[in-house]
C-alpha cells in the first residue's frame, strides 16, 4: 500500500528495546545492559533494517541491495555481517533473535517495544512505564502510560504496547482508545502492517464484548492494509481472529478454513504462536464438523505446546481456555479435570492478569461436577462481579454454571435466575434450563426449549449438541411425546462422535432405560440405569451418581423389589447428604416414606 506519489513514508529514528538490549537509530548504537557493544556500520544497518521489518521474512537480496546499493557482493560478505551481528545481540542474552530461514532469508524474532528517539529522551514516564512492564506489575505500567500520555502525546509503539498491556491485565475495554489511536497514526504513516496488527487486536476485543459487527468490520479493514504487503506473521493473525468470529456465527466451515491457513503460516515463518493458535480453531471445526478423534487430538497437541511454554503468556492462555471450554461442552470431564489442573499451575506462574477469572471459573464447574456444591457455587458468586470486568464473554457461562449448582442444590428460583442471567448476558443456558422446568413439571416448556437450541448454531451450542439430544429424549418421554424421545436417541444413534464420552454415554443410559420403562421393558432399565451408574462413578460425579441410584431405587421399588431398591435408596441419601442436595434429599424422603408403607 503506498501513497499517491508512489514512495512510502520513512518513520523518524526510533529506539528499539528487545531484552536487555537498547538499539537506537538516532545515535546509531546498540547497548545491553547499560554498555555500548562497538559495531561496524554495515551491522548497525542490517540490525536496524530487519528490526524495523521483523514483521516478516527479509530476502537476501533484498539486504544486499540495502547494505551494498549499486555494488555487486558475493554472498559471504552478508553472511559475515550477520554472524557479526550475532555475536552483538549474544552480549545481551539476544543471539537467538536473528533467525536464518533456510532459501528466504532472515528475521528479527524477538518481542520488541519502539518509541520515537525524541520521546524517550524526555519523558520519565514512559520509562516507568517499561520498567513496570518489564516487572508484569501492569497496574503499574497503566497508570504509568497514562501519566505519560498526559505530558505528551505518545507515538504509536507506545500506544500499541498500553493497550496490549491493558489486555494481559483484563481490561479489554481500556485498551479501546489507545489502540484505535494507534492504528490511525499507522495508517496516517503508510505502515500497512502495522495498521492491521492493531486492527486484529481490536477486533479480538471486540470479539470477546459479543460485538460480532464491529468486529468483522475491522477485520475487513485489516484484510485491507495487507493487500499486496510481503506475507508476515500479522497475515496470520489476520487468519486467526477471522477464524475465531466465524466460529462464533457457527460457519465452520469458514472457521476450519481460516484456522488451517494460520496454522500454514506459523509453520511457514517458524511462528509458535500462530501455528498453535491454528490448531486450536481446527480443533474446534473439526469436533463441531463431527470429526471429534482428530479435533481433540489438536487440542490436547495445542495446550501441551502451552504447558511446555513453547507460546507467549498471551496465547497460552487463549490455548488452555478454547481446549478446556471444548472439553467442557462434550462433559469430558477427565479430560477437563486435567486441563484446568495444568490451567491452575500456569495461571499462577504466568502473571497474566486477565486469565486467573477463567481458570477460577473451569475449576468450579468441576468441582460441580464432583459434588462439592457449596464451594463451587461460594467460588462463582465472588466471580461473577470479576469476569465482568477481566473477561466479559466468560460471565454468561459463570450464570450458566451457577444455575446448574443452584439446581442441584434444589434451589429452583435461584436457579431460575441465574439461567435467565446467563441468557440477557448472549449464553444458552440449555440443558440447565430444559432440566430446570422438568423439575418443576413443565416438561413442554422443556422441549421447545431444547428444540430451539438444537436448530441455533451457535458454536458452544453445537458442541453441546450430545447432551442436548439426551435430555430432549427424557423431557419428550415426560411430555407424553415417546415417538419425539426415540426420534432423538435415533439422531444419537447415528452420530456416536456426540457421545463418545462417558459422561454423555451414561446421560444417554439414563435416557433409553426411562424410554424402556414406558415400554415396559423394566429388567432392560434396569441394566440400563446400572451401566449408567458406572459411568457416572468412574468419573467421580458423586451427584450424578447420587440421582441415578434413587431413579433405580425407585425403579425398583415399583418392581416389588424392597431389599434392592432399599440398598440403592440409602447409598443416594448418603450421598445426597453429603453434597447438601436438598432436591434429591426431597425425593429420597418420599420415596423412603412409601417404602414403609
Amino acid at each position: 500500500m503506498l501513497p499517491a506519489n508512489g514512495t512510502r513514508s520513512i518513520p523518524g529514528p526510533r529506539t528499539y528495546r528487545f531484552g536487555a538490549c537498547e538499539l537506537d537509530e538516532a545515535s546509531r548504537s546498540l547497548r545491553a545492559n547499560g554498555r555500548e557493544i562497538e559495531l561496524q556500520p554495515r551491522v548497525f544497518d542490517l540490525l536496524a533494517y530487519l528490526v524495523r521489518n521483523r514483521e516478516r521474512v527479509v530476502g537476501k537480496q533484498e539486504l544486499l541491495e540495502r547494505l551494498w546499493p549499486g555494488t555487486i557482493v558475493v554472498d559471504n560478505a552478508l553472511q559475515r555481517v550477520v554472524s557479526l551481528a550475532r555475536s552483538a545481540l549474544a552480549a545481551g542474552g539476544a543471539r537467538d533473535a536473528l533467525r536464518t530461514y533456510s532459501r528466504h532469508g532472515y528475521r528479527f524474532c524477538a518481542e520488541v517495544e519502539s518509541r520515537d528517539a525524541a520521546v524517550a529522551a524526555t519523558s520519565p514516564a514512559l520509562e516507568r512505564a517499561r520498567r513496570a512492564r518489564e516487572a508484569r506489575d501492569w497496574a503499574g505500567a497503566l497508570d504509568a502510560y497514562e501519566a505519560a500520555d498526559r505530558e505528551r502525546a505518545l507515538g504509536a509503539d507506545d500506544l500499541e504496547a498500553w493497550g496490549r498491556i491493558a489486555i494481559w491485565a483484563g481490561r479489554g475495554a481500556d485498551a479501546i482508545p489507545p489502540l484505535e489511536r494507534a492504528l490511525a497514526l499507522r495508517a496516517a504513516a503508510d505502515e500497512p502492517a502495522a495498521a492491521a496488527r492493531a486492527a486484529v487486536l481490536l477486533a479480538h476485543i471486540r470479539i470477546d464484548r459479543m460485538e460480532a459487527a464491529v468486529a468483522s468490520g475491522l477485520i475487513s479493514r485489516a484484510a485491507r492494509y495487507l493487500e499486496g504487503e510481503p506475507t508476515s506473521r500479522e497475515h496470520g493473525e489476520l487468519a486467526w481472529v477471522a477464524s475465531l468470529l466465524a466460529l462464533m456465527q457457527g460457519e465452520l466451515d469458514e472457521t476450519l478454513r481460516r484456522a488451517e491457513e494460520a496454522h500454514a503460516l506459523g509453520l511457514r515463518l517458524g511462528d509458535r504462536d500462530l501455528e498453535c493458535l491454528g490448531l486450536l480453531y481446527r480443533g474446534h471445526a473439526l469436533i463441531g464438523l463431527g470429526d471429534v478423534g482428530r479435533g481433540v487430538a489438536l487440542h490436547d497437541e495445542a495446550a501441551a505446546a502451552a504447558s511446555a511454554g513453547e507460546v507467549s503468556p498471551w496465547v497460552g492462555g487463549l490455548l488452555y481456555c478454547g481446549v478446556i471450554a471444548a472439553t467442557r461442552h462434550r462433559c469430558d470431564w477427565q479430560r477437563a479435570g486435567q486441563w484446568t489442573d495444568e490451567f491452575t499451575r500456569w495461571c499462577g506462574a504466568s502473571g497474566m492478569a486477565a486469565f486467573p477469572g477463567t481458570c477460577r471459573l473451569y475449576r468450579a464447574e468441576i468441582l460441580g461436577v464432583r459434588g462439592e456444591l457449596a464451594e463451587a457455587a461460594r467460588e462463582l458468586e465472588e466471580l461473577a462481579g470479576v469476569l465482568s470486568r477481566i473477561a466479559p464473554w466468560a460471565e454468561g457461562d459463570a450464570h450458566r454454571i451457577l444455575g446448574e449448582i443452584h439446581l442441584a442444590r434444589g434451589e429452583l428460583d435461584a436457579a431460575e435466575a441465574a439461567f435467565r442471567r446467563a441468557h440477557a448476558l448472549g449464553w444458552y443456558p440449555q440443558p440447565g434450563l430444559a432440566r430446570l422446568q422438568l423439575a418443576r413439571g413443565r416438561p413442554d416448556a422443556a422441549v421447545r426449549g431444547l428444540e430451539q437450541a438444537l436448530a441455533d448454531h451457535d458454536w458452544a451450542i453445537r458442541e453441546r449438541r450430545g447432551q442436548l439430544l439426551a435430555t430432549l429424549a427424557l423431557a419428550a418421554l415426560a411430555a407424553g411425546a415417546p415417538e419425539r424421545a426415540r426420534e432423538a436417541l435415533g439422531d444419537l444413534d447415528g452420530a456416536a462422535h456426540l457421545w463418545s464420552t462417558p459422561a454423555l454415554a451414561a446421560m444417554v443410559a439414563t435416557a433409553r432405560a426411562e424410554l424402556a420403562l414406558h415400554e415396559r421393558r423394566r429388567g432392560e432399565a434396569v441394566a440400563l440405569l446400572r451401566q449408567s451408574l458406572k459411568q457416572w462413578h468412574d468419573i467421580g460425579a458423586r451427584l450424578d451418581c447420587a440421582e441415578v441410584r434413587l431413579r433405580l431405587a425407585e425403579v425398583l421399588a415399583a418392581d416389588g423389589d424392597r431389599d434392592a431398591a432399599e440398598l440403592e435408596l440409602a447409598a443416594a441419601e448418603a450421598l445426597a447428604d453429603r453434597l447438601g442436595a436438598a432436591r434429591l434429599r426431597s425425593r429420597g424422603a418420599a420415596l423412603r416414606r412409601a417404602l414403609q408403607d
